[in-house]
């Protein structure tokens, strides 16, 4: 009898370990991962339509869109954004009355880097739809600025809080620029637009790597900045008359006139006499 027991017994395991991987099997099915620069556009995918029964496809169902709390939710004309998500996201209603419950997330964050998952209600059911992993990372890229022009350097987001700098010919980094505090570096030449910095007038020793840096000092871009010196041009000769050469030619002009003159006297001469003997 006993021997009984833990035959059913393992029986009922195995069929909760098989349960357990169907479960995960489908869960796994319906992940997605989605990355995206900081300060720039995520779309996490979404289709509430395999989810929904034939009959209560004629009306938009309830959407919610979670992380650990809520995100978004969505309910007929009306929708709820939580406070970090306040004015960034969005389902478009056109399209998700056609069954496209996308979350469009604006203005991306680091601190938005989670697992996000959508459920929809179908009558007093909430039936999961799909998770989606959002990885968030930074930029970085390279700049070549001639001597005496113009850097642009992107903040990317409403976030950036900081720049530093590392100069080539200075040790440590250096704050050249602080949200609300303007430019505090380099000579005065940073001003700040509405989403860049632009560094005027730059000099050989602005070649280094600048960094802006969000509050929570992770690294929004990276730039590292060569400034390439202008070679001088090579002066253009003025142009110079040769006085003694113009003098000489027309020396030679005049002493071929005064060489050819008693000719010319002589030939005209001739010809008057022929004609006035014949």
């Amino acid at each position: 009898m006993q021997c009984v027991f833990i035959i059913l017994d393992r029986g009922f395991v195995l069929c909760l370990l098989l349960q357990c991987l169907v479960h995960v099997s489908a869960s796994y099915s319906s992940s997605l991962y989605v990355s995206a620069h900081v300060g720039h556009k995520a779309v996490l995918p979404c289709n509430w339509t395999s989810r929904v029964g034939t009959a209560q496809r004629s009306t938009s169902p309830h959407l919610w869109w979670e992380t650990e709390k809520g995100v978004y939710e969505l309910k007929g004309n009306r929708h709820f954004e939580a406070t970090h998500y306040k004015g960034r996201v969005e389902v478009k209603l056109q399209s998700f009355e056609e069954g496209d419950c996308s979350l469009l997330l604006r203005d991306v964050q680091f601190s938005d880097a989670r697992l996000y998952k959508s459920y929809v209600r179908e009558g007093k059911r909430r039936r999961f739809i799909r998770s989606v992993e959002l990885s968030v990372r930074g930029h970085k890229y390279r700049e070549t600025v001639a001597a005496g022009k113009s850097l642009q350097l992107k903040l990317h987001t409403t976030q950036a809080a900081t720049v530093v700098f590392w100069g080539n010919k200075v040790a440590g980094a250096v704050v050249v620029w602080q949200r609300g505090g303007g430019g505090t570096g380099q000579g005065g030449r940073l001003s700040e637009g509405e989403k860049e910095l632009t560094l005027s007038d730059v000099k050989l020793e602005d070649s280094g790597i600048y960094k802006v840096l969000d509050p929570q000092r992770q690294v929004v871009s990276t730039v590292h900045l060569t400034v390439e010196e202008v070679s001088p041009k090579l002066p253009v000769p003025e142009r110079r008359v040769d006085e003694q050469y113009i003098e000489d030619a027309r020396d030679g002009q005049s002493s071929a006139f005064r060489a050819s003159g008693p000719y010319l006297i002589t030939g005209f001469l001739l010809l008057f006499s022929l004609h006035v003997l014949f």
